[in-house]
C-alpha cells in the first residue's frame, strides 16, 4: 500500500499570524467599547433632563442602546436641537453592529497565503426568529488595517459628538 505522508509546516508564521489577529481583533473591540461608553453616557445623561428624560430608554443590548439614541435625536425627537448632527455618526455606528458580534462573539480561523499574509474567517452561530443561523465573516490583512482605521475614527467621532450632547446638560 502506498500511503501519502504528509510533512508538517513549521508553527511559527502561524503562531506570528494568529498574534497579529489577536492583537488586531483586541483593538478593533476597544473602538467598540469606546463607542458603547459614549452612547450609554449619553443616554444616561438624557434620562435626568426633567422635562424629557421619562422618554428614554435605556436598554441592555448595546445595538438597541444606539437605536434608543438615534430615536432620541431624530429631527422632531425630544432631543433634537442637542443631537443636531450626530444622526450621521450614529447611523454609522448602527451599520457596523454586525462586525462588533462577530468580533466579540465569533470564532476565528486564522490561515496564511503564500506570501505569509492571514485571512481571518469568523463563524458566529445565534438564533434568529427561533431558527439558528449561520454567519461568517472573512476579512483578510490587507483590508484590516483600514478597518482598525476606520473604527477608531469612528469611536472617536462618536465619543467627541456625544460628548458634546451631554455638555448642553452641564
Amino acid at each position: 500500500m502506498n500511503a501519502i505522508t504528509l510533512q508538517r509546516l513549521p508553527e511559527e508564521p502561524f503562531t506570528l499570524a494568529t498574534n497579529r489577529v489577536n492583537e488586531w481583533r483586541g483593538i478593533c473591540i476597544d473602538h467598540f467599547t469606546r463607542i458603547e461608553m459614549a452612547t450609554t453616557k449619553c443616554l444616561a445623561t438624557l434620562s435626568l433632563d426633567a422635562k424629557r428624560g421619562a422618554q428614554v430608554r435605556l436598554p441592555h443590548l448595546v445595538g438597541q442602546r444606539l437605536e434608543a439614541l438615534a430615536s432620541l435625536i431624530r429631527p422632531e425627537a425630544p432631543f433634537a436641537d442637542e443631537g443636531k448632527g450626530a444622526l450621521p455618526i450614529l447611523e454609522k455606528c448602527i451599520a457596523n453592529i454586525a462586525l462588533r458580534t462577530m468580533l466579540c462573539h465569533g470564532t476565528g480561523k486564522v490561515t496564511l497565503d503564500a506570501r505569509g499574509e492571514w485571512t481571518y474567517v469568523l463563524r458566529l452561530v445565534a438564533f434568529r426568529s427561533k431558527m439558528i443561523q449561520n454567519d461568517i465573516q472573512v476579512i483578510t490583512e490587507g483590508e484590516s488595517e483600514a478597518l482598525r482605521d476606520d473604527l477608531k475614527r469612528l469611536a472617536q467621532d462618536t465619543s467627541s459628538r456625544l460628548g458634546q450632547i451631554r455638555a448642553h446638560f452641564r
